[in-house]
């Protein structure tokens, strides 16, 4: 993560500082040489006593440049790279705003890295660029579909080393067809953004409500696609660059969600968290902060006769940085809201950021459901 320090007065060229002072010491040096008395004088006059201290001043300043000059070269640095990656980032979310307005699906899909998923409520993952095409241009090719506004909100943006963890809202209008009804929508969003080797930024994962959706017309959503040899082995090859340490602390987490889950124990389930974690919903507010978990789930706990009774999330392609991991699930589960109530069956998908606390273990961050 970013670590901004404030001076940038001080010089960015590089050295220049300490070659400056440096000259100018030497300067002092040699000119204090030329007018010392030898030695056999033991007194010295007061004009020489103050060549003295200001050559003493002059080489304290040297010292002094000597050990900071390379640091605030850094810091200069840092704060550029941060002021170009805030650039990138605005530039995306202006193209973003411009592509959905227009509804051009090449601009749509360039938004994306080639291996990005994009997850919305009702449909499959839609895996890799090329999948994330085919939805825009079917989305593009509706007869009289028109988006009349689009304005996204960002509340929370953490920068990462090369990535970077958005979540906040949206609102926008449509209409289906030329001269319908004008249609208002709201909804939240989790996007996790790359930077590329170009400097650009693309989104590597996100979650938003369709406009179908937030519009009140969620189909049934779909089961978990069966999953592909590739898949399977990219999931492989993502393991394998866990610590075997980062490995049994994540699968502990899996269970430990599993199992609060199913006993719905606010305790376990709110421990899941980090004290400034977020979790968010296709319709509702943004729950912000580990307490506003806690009334969520002692909420959840209180209702007479809820219970769950199964829960079996499926993890897919996760994705490990340094001290965080990336990753999206399908997930399946049947509760019952009284005592001899209808068992009620839902699916679902989740997209999900976790992150690594100093004692090693690993808590929810950011996680968005649907």
């Amino acid at each position: 993560m970013y670590r901004l320090r404030p001076n940038k007065s001080l010089d960015a060229s590089g050295g220049s500082v300490s070659r400056n002072l440096l000259g100018t010491a030497k300067g002092a040096l040699i000119r204090a040489a030329a007018s010392t008395q030898p030695l056999g004088s033991l007194e010295l006059s007061e004009a020489k006593m103050a060549k003295l201290r200001v050559l003493f001043f002059l080489v304290s300043l040297v010292v002094w440049a000597t050990k900071v000059d390379v640091p605030v070269f850094a810091q200069v640095k840092t704060t550029d790279k941060k002021a170009q990656d805030m650039t990138g980032i605005e530039k995306l979310r202006q193209q973003d705003i411009a592509a959905t307005l227009s509804r051009d699906p090449v601009a749509l899909t360039g938004l994306w890295t080639d291996d990005a998923v994009r997850l919305s409520p009702g449909q499959p993952a839609e895996v890799g660029k090329q999948a994330i095409r085919e939805s825009n241009e079917r989305w593009s090719a509706r007869p009289g579909f028109k988006v009349l506004s689009y304005v996204p909100e960002t509340r929370d943006l953490t920068m990462l080393d090369g990535w970077a963890v958005e979540w906040g809202n949206f609102t926008g209008s449509y209409v289906e067809s030329a001269g319908g009804e004008v249609k208002q929508i709201h909804g939240n969003r989790l996007m996790v953004l790359k930077r590329l080797p170009d400097g650009s930024w693309k989104y590597f994962r996100g979650m938003r409500a369709s406009f179908a959706a937030v519009a009140g017309q969620v189909p049934q959503a779909p089961s978990a696609p069966a999953r592909s040899d590739a898949e399977s082995q990219a999931d492989l090859a993502a393991i394998k660059e866990l610590t075997q340490k980062d490995k049994a602390a994540l699968e502990k987490v899996y269970q430990q969600d599993i199992t609060a889950t199913l006993a719905l124990d606010p305790v376990a389930l709110t421990d899941g968290w980090t004290e400034d974690a977020v979790r968010l919903g296709p319709d509702q507010p943004a729950e912000v902060g580990k307490e506003a978990l806690r009334k969520y789930y002692e909420g959840l706990a209180a209702i007479p006769g809820f219970k769950v009774l199964s829960y079996v999330p499926t993890n897919h392609l996760t994705t490990m940085l340094d001290g965080w991991v990336v990753g999206w699930r399908y997930f399946s589960l049947s509760y019952v809201r009284s005592v001899g109530g209808e068992a009620k069956q839902l699916r679902g998908q989740v997209l999900f950021v976790l992150k690594r606390l100093p004692d090693g273990s690993w808590k929810g961050f950011r996680v968005m459901g649907v």
